[in-house]
């Protein structure tokens, strides 16, 4: 937490702009065939060239040098990488990063039980998206249920932290209430946000799930549903500002359209690599520029003119109409003391974020 309150003093009272967080793509390969993802639309052709250990070693070498706290490894799914325990221990152990994996959590229990495994990790960001084996396997279309039950068992064994995702549709917005008593009950913290309309940017393509709009709860219904559990469970880390954020219409260059809570300094608080070693400027879903980390540097990419001039844009763009990404929300809450303090700093008091 200490580091964070740093990054943000030199943000706000120096020219030295520093990412609160950085996440690395380790692939666009997955194992299931979630129907709110838009990846598995992307062909197979574009999921090849991935990047090696020893690449991605040196990404993470200079994201350390760049003063970032908090280091994460997503995917498609980054557990389908066997480098994956080098990687963590690179992360967590020799730069000290919070370091954490995004995960389906079908093939974690494997890496959990050699304790040498996974050596530096603090945290997994688990998805469960029913309280059932029967509704969340049918879902994820693969039986993952009972290895996500595994995975809570063995981080807890181990003192790694779990944080479930959620993704809340209409079809299960009802069992909201029996998955946040799950996870108390399982010693678990709990992220709850809508499944997103989004369309994907990528390689001069675009890619949307058909019909997704079926799929997204009424916003209300959801907010006033957050805020009810909120007082009843603890565990929960999506935040007020977060969920007004949403309800109010996400961001865009509008606030007297939308909500003025916060903008979106994405651009400048969170770093996304992909797969290949690219770095897409704004975001990763939205890139108005790409640069090769492979062939420059992180530390010239990101203090760049043309990163720069991004960065004074905010969610002025085009598409930031109407943009309630979680990822984007959730690393432009560090950026403002009146997001800070209620995400990250009580959030810490509370024990939800260690």
């Amino acid at each position: 937490m200490l580091r964070y309150i740093r990054n943000f003093t030199l943000n706000k009272l120096t020219n030295k702009k520093v990412p609160y967080s950085a996440q690395i793509e380790l692939t666009l390969r997955c194992n299931a065939t979630c129907p709110f993802c838009s990846i598995p639309l992307i062909p197979k052709r574009l999921k090849s060239n991935e990047m090696t250990t020893h690449q991605i070693i040196s990404l993470i070498d200079q994201i350390s040098e760049l003063g970032v706290n908090a280091l994460s490894f997503t995917g498609g799914e980054p557990t389908l990488r066997k480098d994956l325990p080098e990687l963590v221990y690179h992360a967590g152990v020799i730069h000290d990063f919070m370091n954490g994996i995004a995960t389906n959590g079908y093939l974690m229990p494997q890496f959990l039980k050699e304790k040498s495994r996974l050596e530096g990790l603090d945290y997994i960001l688990l998805s469960l998206e029913y309280p059932t084996a029967e509704l969340h396997d049918k879902m994820r279309g693969i039986k993952v249920f009972d290895r996500v039950m595994e995975t809570i068992d063995l981080s807890n064994k181990r003192n790694i932290s779990v944080i479930i995702s959620t993704v809340v549709m209409k079809d299960n917005i009802q069992f909201l209430e029996n998955i946040c008593e799950l996870a108390e009950n399982l010693n678990c913290s709990i992220e709850l946000f809508p499944c997103e309309d989004i369309i994907r940017d990528y390689r001069n393509f675009q890619y949307k799930i058909n019909n997704i709009e079926d799929m997204i709860p009424d916003l209300s219904v959801w907010a006033k549903l957050l805020h009810s559990l909120r007082s009843k469970y603890k565990n929960i880390l999506t935040d007020p500002i977060s969920i007004n954020v949403v309800e109010k219409g996400g961001f865009g260059g509008a606030p007297e359209y939308y909500q003025t809570s916060l903008r979106c300094h994405v651009a400048e608080a969170y770093l996304f690599v992909r797969y290949d070693g690219f770095i897409d400027y704004p975001c990763k879903i939205h890139p108005v520029k790409s640069f090769n980390a492979l062939k420059d540097t992180i530390n010239n990419i990101y203090y760049s003119s043309e990163v720069r001039e991004i960065m004074k844009q905010h969610d002025n763009y085009d598409f930031c109409n109407k943009c309630r990404l979680g990822c984007a929300i959730a690393s432009s809450l560090p950026t403002t003391w009146k997001t800070l303090y209620p995400k990250y700093i009580q959030g810490y008091l509370k024990g939800n974020l260690r």
